[in-house]
């Protein structure tokens, strides 16, 4: 499944849905690309988000 409703994706990565929305404040993660809101509920595309993380543990490797 690509696209899941916030509080089943906290469930599934142990992350919190304030360090989800704090991620959107600091444009780390893109309405439309990491996220998006329908009709009052948060989805998150979870194939993005684990790009996102693949991203930077990369980066981290190589600094």
């Amino acid at each position: 499944m690509k696209w899941v409703k916030l509080p089943k994706y906290c469930e599934l990565s142990g992350d919190t849905a304030n360090a989800v929305h704090a991620r959107r404040k600091k444009g780390l993660w893109l309405d439309g690309v990491h996220c998006q809101v329908r009709n009052h509920t948060l989805w998150i595309n979870v194939e993005a988000v684990e790009k996102w993380v693949e991203n930077g543990l990369l980066s981290s490797r190589k600094a």
